[in-house]
């Protein structure tokens, strides 16, 4: 059986996660989920290892207040997602939680198929994104067809993913 780890930050990117791991569960009835998720993930049976609130902060200052909280749960994420063991992990949105996850797994499990669906919220341009992703050597879900200019000269391989 395949085990896929669903990693979402926020409730947009548990709604996205939700609406492609929906179609997934049509196609292939014999994969294994377990998230870091919120309701729409938990209605369609996806179980997440903690609240999505725990670590859902908005404003700088709520997050810097925060961040010895949301460091320990991107720590206790990482050794929940070894302890599962996926094929695939699945990251949705929230780049901050999300790829900071996804870096310190890669690590421990370089050879752990990635892929990352971030909306153009939070565009390109910052090198340190497209830095991050590269290191990563993922495959890459991404939202609009029109950013894939940009990325493919970054050498970075995409995957479209239509979730309407």
């Amino acid at each position: 059986m395949k085990k896929i780890f669903v990693l979402t930050g926020e409730p947009s990117g548990d709604k996205l996660a939700s609406t492609a791991i929906s179609k997934l569960q049509k196609d292939y009835n014999d994969i294994e989920y377990l998230s870091v998720g919120g309701s729409n993930l938990k209605k369609i049976g996806i179980k997440s290892i903690f609240e999505l609130k725990e670590i859902t902060y908005l404003g700088f200052t709520s997050v810097l207040l925060n961040i010895f909280k949301i460091r320990k749960k991107i720590n206790q994420t990482v050794n929940e997602i070894l302890k599962f063991n996926p094929d695939i992990l699945f990251s949705v949105d929230s780049p901050d939680f999300t790829l900071r996850v996804a870096e310190k797994v890669k690590k421990k499990i370089p050879k752990l198929k990635q892929f990352i669906m971030l909306l153009p919220k939070y565009g390109f341009g910052e090198k340190i994104e497209l830095k991050r992703l590269r290191n990563l050597l993922i495959t890459f879900f991404y939202y609009l067809i029109l950013k894939k200019n940009i990325l493919m000269r970054k050498r970075l391989k995409i995957h479209l993913l239509d979730i309407h």
